[in-house]
């Protein structure tokens, strides 16, 4: 439950009919869409071009609407979206930092030692003394780790992830490691790879009906 009173700032705007919030991805999308839980609620009461969506959430927006609404070009998804093939989806619960929206990570159980989250296990790996070529080819395995360890601590995070279908995960932000960077038309996106790779086995598991973990 967020906390305080919900003020809606700005009045809505109208939202149009291809802009439509989606409470389910269906098997084939005509655009990227972006999650917005109940937890971006407040942010969302205060942006003028989102504000509309407040008593809708959750569900499923177009990137480019979020986009628009944060003061940003659509080049960068558009051509993102252009180079997969087809449209992708994404979450900010999916995110190893949380900036821009609002998720607070459960804390996490990895190796018998307690983590604050995802990025605060990440950066204990690192190497002491730091040795960038050493840690460059451990972070993958790091990473898989974190997010393994994400998705059993939450439930949340881990249904979210299997209602995303077969649709590519990309995330756009200034990372060409783990996103896909904005500027550079260019990136790894390793982070919605490797979630990817845990829907691809989960999906599997639900199938066959075996409990997501063994």
């Amino acid at each position: 439950m967020l906390p305080g009173k919900i003020v809606r700032m700005v009045p809505a705007t109208t939202i149009a009919e291809e802009d439509k919030l989606l409470k389910e991805l269906p098997a084939e999308l005509t655009e990227s869409m972006y999650y917005l839980s109940r937890l971006q609620l407040r942010k969302v009461l205060e942006i003028p071009e989102l504000a509309g969506y407040a008593d809708e959430l959750p569900g499923w927006v177009p990137h480019r609407v979020v986009a628009k609404a944060l003061g940003h070009g659509v080049d960068a998804i558009e051509v993102a979206t252009a180079s997969l093939g087809r449209p992708y989806v994404w979450a900010t619960e999916f995110e190893n930092v949380h900036d821009c929206w609002h998720y607070i990570e459960r804390p996490l159980q990895i190796g018998g030692r307690w983590y604050k989250d995802s990025e605060a296990y990440y950066h204990s790996q690192k190497p002491e003394p730091f040795d960038a070529r050493e840690w460059e080819g451990r972070r993958l395995n790091v990473m898989v780790t974190a997010v393994e360890a994400k998705l059993k601590a939450s439930d949340d995070v881990y249904a979210l992830l299997l209602s995303t279908r077969d649709h590519p995960l990309l995330s756009i932000k200034p990372d060409e490691v783990w996103g896909w960077h904005p500027q550079y038309y260019a990136g790894g996106n390793w982070l919605a790879k490797i979630h990817e790779e845990y829907r691809k086995e989960l999906q599997r598991r639900v199938a066959d009906g075996l409990p997501p973990w063994s």
